[in-house]
């Protein structure tokens, strides 16, 4: 038998499993790792959305235009943020309640002029979720903005200060 460090270091020697065992149940195995992600996303899309964003322009001390380098516009932070993510995790209720979350959040805080991709990512969620749930409730319930994205929304919990009597 080869020793431990003679083996390929691969998924199925590592699980036991086969390398194709988790393709077809889909990139979401563990939607509270995805959660996390949008986390950090919503984050420092939420630091940047009222920031200047560099125009890419770098000029001299006289002011003569030296250097052009392409920089990313605001709906392209949010593609990139948003839009392979919600493809891929739009069908599980916590990554889409997550995304609803994060994208509202943007939503309420952005200036009138960054708001368009928003909304275009929110409407492309909504689509989405609803086409991979079994009902319509399902889909509506799936887009029910969450933190934890686990369906702890204001609906379904008590108020943190909630009179016990």
């Amino acid at each position: 038998m080869p020793s431990p460090g003679s083996l390929p270091s691969t998924r199925a020697h590592h699980t036991g499993t086969s390398p194709g065992a988790g393709i077809s149940s889909g990139p979401f195995e563990d939607p509270t790792t995805a959660v996390q992600a949008i986390d950090r996303i919503h984050d420092i899309l939420r630091q940047i959305s009222r920031r200047p964003l560099h125009s890419g322009h770098y000029d001299d001390d006289g002011g003569t235009l030296r250097l052009t380098v392409p920089t990313m516009l605001w709906d392209g932070y949010v593609r990139l943020g948003f839009g392979e993510i919600r493809i891929a995790g739009s069908g599980s209720p916590q990554v889409a309640r997550r995304l609803r979350l994060a994208l509202d959040d943007l939503r309420a805080v952005a200036p009138a002029d960054r708001q368009q991709p928003l909304t275009y990512q929110h409407e492309l969620l909504a689509g989405s979720a609803r086409a991979a749930a079994a009902s319509k409730a399902e889909g509506k319930a799936a887009l029910v903005p969450d933190a934890s994205g686990i369906g702890s929304a204001e609906d379904l919990v008590t108020a943190p200060h909630q009179d016990r009597r």
